[in-house]
């Protein structure tokens, strides 16, 4: 099992747990569990903008340096796209950033179906970068989809 942790809010969390199925949203924070409870592992979400990026930088940070909570293992970090252009150079510079310091670095396009429907299953099959996205924490976490 593993929680969507979003950045900042708006990231995606909710879409991409309803998209994929698998995992728990969190919301933008740590999660609060018993200190001596057991290694929860995390997926961090943010927004492919500088400010999005900047939040992710941020939030890893805390991690790293144990200023999050001990109990928490990031397993990687989803950048959703911030529009359908080509990102700026500071967003992919921090994404390059965060590979160095995250075990996973997703990547999840610009899908402007989202905007028309209240909830993004309305869409049908999930687009293509968001199955392999769930097929690839799939393998990571060896867990069911639920």
């Amino acid at each position: 099992m593993f929680w969507w942790v979003g950045c900042h809010g708006g990231a995606g969390i909710s879409t991409l747990n309803r998209l994929t199925g698998i995992g728990y949203a969190y919301g933008p924070y740590w999660p609060a569990f018993p200190p001596n409870s057991r290694i929860w592992d995390v997926i961090l979400v943010c927004r492919g903008t500088a400010a999005g990026l900047w939040a992710a930088t941020g939030a890893v940070d805390q991690w790293r340096n144990r200023s999050a909570p001990t109990h928490v293992r990031v397993q990687g970090i989803v950048v959703v796209a911030g529009s359908e252009k080509r990102p700026p150079k500071i967003v992919t510079e921090r994404i390059q950033l965060l590979k160095g310091w995250v075990p996973n670095v997703w990547q999840v396009g610009w899908q402007e179906v989202f905007l028309s429907v209240d909830d993004p299953i309305d869409i049908g099959s999930p687009p293509p970068d968001v199955a392999a996205l769930r097929q690839s924490i799939i393998e990571l976490f060896q867990v069911p989809a639920r």
